[in-house]
């Protein structure tokens, strides 16, 4: 199509012969455009319909045939890209739930909810200063600020993870090979 501002100025308006006309000039180049990234023909078909679709919306801001031509055919890049993303995604959870279905899945989830459910009832015990300095710690805090948070010293919030940390020792001896089967 030659850059043709009658033709454009029609488009703009509404007309219906014009676009018409541009369908036929681009569809099949696109289709092959589109092919290139996906195999599926009647995806294809559904990606530069749907292009055609947004040229039509946005016909009255094109300003030149070789906009029309280039917002086309990104249109057609992006939708594929976009329908390759989808359909990697759709891969992955089918791939999940394939893994949550099967019966090792099943029983090293029940395995690992009993550790973290031996390790959370371990650290209720502790008193109540000392539980906020091991859960501040295990949310990723530094001492500096979990003495600012708790409004203590960093060396009294050394001295509360030591002892929490014995204690978690001592209470969790029998749990820890449970944890070196997990890390396995």
């Amino acid at each position: 199509m030659e850059d043709n501002t009658l033709l454009l100025q029609q488009l703009g308006k509404g007309n219906r012969i014009v676009f018409k006309q541009l369908f036929e000039a681009y569809y099949h180049p696109l289709h092959g455009f589109a092919k290139k990234f996906i195999s599926d023909s009647d995806v294809c078909n559904d990606i530069v319909q749907e292009s055609f679709v947004g040229l039509w919306a946005k016909r009255k801001d094109i300003s030149n045939s070789s906009a029309i031509k280039s917002y086309l055919y990104s249109s057609v890049r992006n939708a594929s890209l976009n329908f390759l993303r989808n359909e990697e995604i759709k891969s992955r959870n089918q791939e999940q739930i394939l893994a949550l279905s099967s019966d090792w899945y099943y029983e090293d989830s029940l395995l690992e909810e009993e550790v973290h459910s031996q390790i959370y009832d371990a650290i209720k015990e502790l008193s109540p200063q000392t539980r906020k300095v091991i859960v501040f710690a295990m949310n990723g805090s530094s001492n500096a600020e979990i003495a600012e948070e708790l409004d203590i010293s960093v060396n009294t919030v050394k001295t509360l993870k030591q002892r929490a940390y014995k204690f978690l020792r001592e209470r969790l001896e029998g749990v820890h090979w449970i944890l070196l089967l997990l890390l396995a």
